[in-house]
């Protein structure tokens, strides 16, 4: 059986010394390949480095994770999202992630809209470039489902998707 890790931080900080480890250990285990998500500008250009330096291995996921919207640095999600344009054609990049809506991290409506505003520019280069999206939504997922359908996104991975599977038929 061969597998693939859809959902790995490769590009964190806390992995800088154990990322060679990892690849070892996920070659050793039959898994064919990583999918290191991204969680800003930085990381999603870590990212792409690590699948440029593992061609065989890891793929990168660029994008803006909710969690860090309320930080961002003047111009960061245009960069990112030209980064996703100019990169997506290079086969490097597999995925628009990991981008989405979380409430516990929007402390109030100047950051709410903030990450609306990543988030919504994080799917438009997802349809775009034709690229699938890797979805935070945990506490956010009836409200993502109600305005995912107005983008033309052919495929989602949910990450911490936290309603009945029943809104998945939506």
């Amino acid at each position: 059986m061969k597998f693939i890790d859809a959902h790995i931080h490769l590009s964190d900080s806390e992995y800088s010394d154990k990322v060679s480890q990892l690849i070892e250990d996920a070659k050793r285990s039959s898994v064919i390949a990583l999918i290191s998500n991204s969680m800003d500008l930085e990381t999603s250009y870590k990212s792409l480095q690590l699948a440029k330096e593992n061609p065989t291995l890891i793929y990168a996921a660029i994008g803006i994770h909710p969690w860090n919207s309320q930080n961002l640095k003047t111009d960061e999600i245009e960069e990112t999202r030209n980064l996703i344009i100019k990169e997506a054609n290079a086969r490097r990049i597999v995925a628009i992630g990991e981008v989405g809506l979380d409430p516990q991290y929007a402390k109030n409506e100047e950051q709410r809209k903030l990450q609306y505003k990543t988030f919504h520019e994080m799917l438009s280069a997802a349809e775009k470039t034709s690229l699938p999206v890797i979805i935070h939504s945990r506490g956010s997922s009836e409200e993502i489902m109600s305005f995912l359908p107005s983008y033309h996104i052919d495929k989602i991975l949910f990450h911490w998707f936290s309603r009945p599977i029943e809104l998945l038929h939506r």
